[in-house]
Order: structure tokens, then sequence, then C-alpha cells
């Protein structure tokens, strides 16, 4: 059986886009726990979430991501905080931890996703098995692959140019448009306001996590990273982004 996983952070729980024997299927997960034992055979699960955290310096990785999009989308990729700010209880205090470490204060962006880092940080050190199969992507350096360097909309959010063309990009590869459409009906327009997994605002963190199972997909073993030799955090996870070039 192959399988191939995208993962990625949709507020109320995680959005996983599976290819299993050449079906492809979105579903919600409420913990990163969820998505491994459902998919603990997969060959490669790709996720939007820093794994390895630097103690003190910028992770390079992040900073070869950022040139590797190009200056407009920079700014999608978010500098990872240092380990110690897991142990923040609020984000006064992880500000100061960050800026005594490496000289400057976290966003509130990295601040909401904390929790979610510290969920996959927790499983990764606990499972060496999980640490071969749960790699860490970014959506914007796989669309750039993807889409062989072409220019791409700077903003991917649903109510822009830069959605659409996102979406067309992964047609190339596979029924993304369906796959979209079906989730959405899902999740969103087939359920009452008060039960629904995922809002309006996060279908594009759907086709985020479309992007990183195809991805998965297309490089099996054969995933290229930033950067090419990953150095690894005090834990012995690699600090480094996979992707593969189309």
């Amino acid at each position: 059986m192959s399988t191939y996983v995208g993962v990625d952070w949709a507020s109320k729980g995680w959005v996983a886009v599976v290819h299993e024997d050449g079906d492809w299927k979105a579903e919600m997960h409420p913990s990163i726990h969820s998505v491994w034992f459902s998919y603990r055979h997969a060959q490669n699960i790709l996720i939007d979430i820093p794994i390895g955290l630097p103690e003190s310096q910028r992770r390079v990785c992040d900073q070869q991501a950022k040139e590797y999009i190009g200056t407009d989308r920079a700014s999608s990729v978010f500098w990872t905080p240092c380990r110690d700010v897991l142990n923040a209880m609020t984000y006064e205090e992880a500000k100061q931890i960050n800026h005594k470490r490496r000289g400057n204060k976290i966003s509130s962006q990295t601040w909401h996703i904390l929790p979610r880092i510290q969920e996959v940080d927790c499983l990764l050190r606990d499972s060496k098995v999980a640490r071969k199969t749960i790699l860490e992507s970014h959506p914007e350096v796989c669309f750039t692959a993807l889409s062989s360097g072409s220019n791409i909309s700077i903003s991917s959010k649903l109510d822009g140019d830069g959605f659409d063309q996102r979406l067309a990009i992964l047609d190339n590869y596979t029924s993304a448009t369906a796959i979209y459409e079906n989730f959405v009906d899902r999740y969103i327009t087939s359920l009452p306001q008060w039960s629904r997994r995922i809002g309006k605002s996060n279908r594009d963190d759907l086709v985020d996590a479309l992007a990183l199972a195809v991805t998965a997909k297309l490089a099996t073993e054969n995933l290229s990273t930033l950067p090419d030799d990953p150095p690894t955090d005090k834990t012995g996870l690699p600090m480094q982004i996979v992707y593969t070039e189309s």
C-alpha cells in the first residue's frame, strides 16, 4: 500500500490530505497523534509546522526558504522560535525569552501556533519511528517548486487571485479542485454552523495541505532539503524544510 499525506493546522483541527492506492481524500483530525495513528504506514507525512527548534540562532532552513520563494512572499515563512519559548506561559514571556536567546521577539502568528509546535515536538521526541515519516515542509516552497519557478501571487487567501492560481497549479498533478469541493461540502456546506470543524477562512489551509500531499507523492524517497545538509537540534530533530523539484 502506497500512502502519502499532507497536513496543515486549520484553527480547529489538522487538515490531512491523503493519497492512498490511487485515491485522494481530505479529512479533519483533532490531533497530530490522530494523524499519526491513522497513517503511520505512510511513506511520507509532510507537515507545515516547525520541526527542530534552535537554541539561539535562526534556522538556516527558514532563511533559505525565504530566499527560495522570493522577497514578495518571504513573510509567509515565520522565523522558528527558540526551544525555550515552549516553556512560556504568556505571549509577553515568550517574546522576552526569544529576545534573550536570539535578540528578536516572536510574532503573534508564531505565538498562536506554539501549542501545535509543541504537540508535534512531543510526538517526534517520543517516537523514533514517527521521526522518519513526519517531515517539515512549507506550502509556498512546494508551490514554487511545483510551478517550476513561475510567478505566484503574493496572497493565498480565499478571496484573492492567488487562491485560484494555487489550485490550478495542483490540478496539473491531481484532481485538486474536486478534492477541495468534496471537502468543503463535507465539513462546511452540509454541516450546521455550530458543528463545523473548519471555517470558510481556513479553506486556504486545505489547499496548503494538498500541496504538501502532492509533494509527498511526487517525491517518494527523493525529497530535496533546505539546506542540503540539515543540522539537528539538541534533541536530534532535523532543522530542515523538504520539497521536490517538479
